[in-house]
């Protein structure tokens, strides 16, 4: 049966009801009240504020733990949702049973009950939803599990194959566990109507790996709220202030000191920066498991006076540091798989009118044209670092063309509200079980 949706497709634009899953409630509901979160999260709360400001209607919707599911339309009013079967005696009690010879054979979860109860709660609160977008997550298959008997619409934002993200930061899932997240990701890769991949690498990625048609697919680089992150006087002033930087040449990273965030690289070339320009400073905004490392790197250089970390910060203080900084930074080690790479922090520094100097990598090199609205640099090159932060200190005049340049090409191109208006065009297309190569 069609829904409304489908039958009105040639119509005018209109309200639709948006079923919007993440894989996890508290890192989410922590984006959605400002507090400091993954960038992941973050992205999810543009979407889903973008979609409200385009008039439609927004139900979230996630595990909260491996028994109780979050069904909302209000982040601050957060109660369980209702299962049926799920919720019996005879169910519990298998579950249980079936736990314990597992334990007792020494093998992990496998998150099968867990799926099923994420399946029955959705089952309950799912019908009148025009279609299910779901970021996808590494053992979650319960909400494809329920759009494929219900025949909903159901739409995956595809930002990294995390089995092997996992691979590459040396924390691989192995066994029955790494076949069991495989057989997730194949079930809900063969399930969507449609998925966005932030990259054309994360899109060839899906063909050749886990052979997804390609009239499923569609490119969405990730996007920067170009209002939030114009450049602020004062906030300069006052951040500028408060890190002790009134005057010194600045360079600025945020991120999450992930393994495929080069932060070594940097703190190399900065030290040598310093030598020639011993007033310049390095801010570093985020948190995550190699700060520790890249605190004893600074310590190790000798360069802890000019270096500043912060820690991490509630996302909407992230504009008053880059409006604080002369000089952005997105460094990247080679790498074999690049899959993931679309930066948020790069249109962030775009927006706000930042230098950038960038690793010549992935989707990267498709966004900044070398010499016109930033510098890209060979990754894990220290002395292509260096060069190009001396030369951003010493020409000022280059600063401001490259930031207004790339500030330009931010608001013109990599927006929310044009990611959000195509994305709406491509709910329309997936409502309608059209093809969305051609998007």
């Amino acid at each position: 049966m069609l829904t409304a949706a489908q039958r009105d497709f040639d119509s005018t634009p209109r309200t639709l009801r948006i079923a919007l899953g993440v894989p996890e409630w508290q890192p989410f509901q922590h984006a959605m009240e400002n507090k400091p979160a993954d960038a992941t999260y973050v992205i999810q709360r543009y979407v889903a504020m973008g979609l409200k400001e385009k008039g439609h209607q927004v139900t979230y919707i996630a595990p909260d733990g491996l028994e109780d599911f979050v069904f909302t339309e209000d982040h601050q009013n957060v109660k369980p949702a209702k299962r049926t079967w799920s919720a019996g005696l005879l169910f519990t009690f298998f579950s249980k049973a079936v736990w314990k010879l597992q334990s007792f054979l020494d093998i992990p979860y496998l998150n099968v009950f867990s799926n099923y109860r994420y399946m029955d709660a959705c089952l309950q609160r799912l019908p009148g939803h025009d279609l299910v977008y779901e970021r996808n997550g590494l053992y979650n298959s319960g909400l494809a599990m329920a759009c494929r008997k219900m025949n909903i619409p159901y739409l995956i934002f595809f930002e990294a194959d995390q089995i092997m993200e996992l691979d590459i930061m040396g924390k691989p899932i192995k066994g029955l566990l790494r076949w069991r997240a495989e057989q997730i990701l194949r079930y809900n890769l063969e399930t969507a109507d449609g998925i966005i991949c932030v990259s054309n690498a994360g899109k060839d990625h899906l063909i050749k790996k886990w052979d997804v048609p390609a009239r499923k697919l569609v490119v969405f680089p990730n996007a920067v709220d170009v209002r939030k992150f114009k450049s602020n006087t004062d906030a300069r002033t006052q951040v500028r202030k408060t890190l002790n930087v009134v005057d010194n040449p600045t360079m600025l990273f945020v991120g999450n000191f992930f393994h495929w965030h080069d932060v070594a690289t940097l703190l190399d070339a900065f030290a040598y920066v310093l030598k020639s320009h011993p007033d310049a400073r390095l801010v570093l905004v985020g948190d995550g498991e190699r700060r520790p490392a890249m605190v004893k790197r600074v310590a190790d250089l000798g360069i802890y006076h000019a270096v500043s970390f912060t820690g991490l910060v509630p996302h909407t203080e992230v504009p008053r540091y880059m409006s604080a900084a002369d000089i952005a930074v997105v460094p990247y080690p080679p790498m074999q798989q690049e899959m993931w790479l679309s930066p948020l922090k790069l249109f962030e520094y775009m927006a706000s009118g930042r230098a950038v100097v960038a690793s010549e990598i992935g989707q990267i090199i498709e966004v900044i044209q070398n010499g016109e609205n930033g510098l890209l640099v060979p990754p894990g090159d220290v002395s292509a670092l260096t060069n190009a932060l001396n030369e951003l200190i010493h020409d000022t005049d280059l600063r401001s063309r490259l930031g207004a340049r790339a500030k330009e090409d931010a608001e013109r191109k990599y927006s929310w509200d044009h990611y959000i208006s195509r994305l709406a065009t491509m709910f329309e297309a997936v409502i309608a079980r059209q093809p969305l190569d051609s998007i």
